[in-house]
């Protein structure tokens, strides 16, 4: 999977987490990385926004640095520009982008695409007819009742 580019309070980086930085943040968090995606989700749609979730600053920060240390930066550089980033920068938008970087992990690979392929790599074919095509009804055993 390739990094990502984002535009945040620190300038533009590039931000991946792999295997080894997923397993490092599962144990910095309570109840692993899966866990911390969705109370990022839960500020977002039962809270009214990112800045109300319910996390930890240092699970969105370790979130952060660990994204741009997948992504190649040196560790020293990560934790200074994740700093900068959160005097310079707010909270809700900190973890809008911990939310993408961890659901972006998580997204189907380029090597597994969405849908079914028949063996050659062809696209199967679905038994369903086309959704712009309208079915013919069927007869009626019943009599219309007269009224």
């Amino acid at each position: 999977m390739e990094p990502m580019a984002w535009n945040w309070p620190s300038g533009e980086d590039e931000f991946l987490l792999r295997i080894g930085e997923l397993e490092a943040l599962d144990d910095l968090t309570a109840a692993g990385v899966l866990d911390l995606r969705y109370r990022l989700l839960q500020g977002h749609e039962q809270r009214g926004g990112f800045e109300n979730a319910p996390v930890k600053v240092r699970e969105v920060l370790s979130c952060l640095r660990l994204g741009l240390i997948g992504a190649g930066m040196d560790r020293q550089t990560a934790d200074r520009k994740v700093k900068q980033a959160f005097e310079d920068g707010d909270i809700a938008a900190l973890n809008l982008l911990a939310f993408t970087i961890i659901s972006r992990a998580f997204a189907a690979k380029e090597h597994d695409p969405l849908g079914e392929e028949k063996a050659g790599g062809e696209k199967a074919e679905s038994a369903s007819p086309a959704s712009t095509e309208t079915a013919r009804p069927l007869a009626s055993p019943r009599r219309k009742s007269r009224k």
